[in-house]
């Protein structure tokens, strides 16, 4: 098997369609569609939940990678990636239930890459603080918002669901937050260049001022992903660390 390998080899069936994300967003732009897609009617809470789905799937596909790409890392690692294929192998199910339970199906829209590419880190370091602290802490933000507006809409089965998968992420992030840490003791410029890898994934993701923090909102309000502070506590981030998160998103929303 080849390590590393680009998005283009990635297998799926013929219903799916891979698009750079760079791709989706000059398309709609170009049919009118420049807005951000948010949950709040059923056609935008089902292209929001096929995005989670294909993000679970690439997640998975990411965790089994990093066993495959790093055959020298400690084994208690491997024990902990192995355990993540198997938590987002339900995460598929999950959310693959809730598009069938809204009435869609597997590629009724359209795959973006963005995730795996944050897969091409060599050093495993860099590759849990990229995707279980960034990608994984992104989707903390993510379901928080989906739980809350699943209260509002009185929809007890999303909202479950969704706290349960929120549940394991939480888990996934303080593997990434152990592991980024344990292997660049002694070594703090390693360190650095992981926490660099991080930041602009986080920043990648500020969803061009689409993500705020909760203090600059009005109350209740649902249009933006909030940074989901008491989850980001349990899953081993700072205050210091998400202070700095905070101070990103509001220069994101400055552009």
């Amino acid at each position: 098997m080849e390590r590393m390998i680009p998005v283009e080899k990635l297998a799926r069936e013929d219903r799916f369609v891979l698009l750079r994300a760079r791709k989706v967003r000059e398309i709609r732009e170009e049919q009118g569609l420049e807005g951000r897609v948010l949950p709040f009617d059923e056609e935008a809470l089902l292209a929001r939940l096929h995005g989670i789905y294909t993000g679970e799937v690439q997640a998975m596909e990411a965790a089994g990678r990093s066993l495959f790409d790093f055959p020298d890392a400690p084994w208690e690692f491997q024990l902990d990636m192995a355990r993540q294929v198997w938590d987002e192998s339900r995460h598929t199910e999950i959310f693959e239930r809730l598009l069938e339970y809204m009435g869609g199906h597997p590629g009724d829209y359209v795959e973006t890459e963005v995730l795996w590419r944050c897969t091409q880190a060599d050093d495993p370091a860099a590759r849990v603080a990229g995707i279980n602290r960034g990608l994984e802490g992104l989707a903390c933000d993510v379901f928080d918002q989906m739980i809350r507006i699943a209260q509002k809409n009185g929809d007890e089965v999303i909202e479950r669901a969704v706290d349960y998968v929120l549940a394991d992420e939480i888990t996934h992030v303080r593997m990434g937050s152990k592991w980024m840490r344990k292997l660049t003791e002694g070594d703090p410029e390693r360190l650095q260049r992981a926490l660099a890898f991080q930041e602009s994934i986080d920043e990648a993701f500020n969803f061009r001022g689409g993500r705020r923090a909760e203090e600059d909102l009005p109350a209740e309000n649902n249009q933006f992903v909030t940074i989901a502070k008491e989850a980001r506590l349990l899953a081993g981030f700072t205050e210091e660390e998400i202070t700095r998160l905070v101070e990103a998103t509001r220069k994101s929303a400055a552009y």
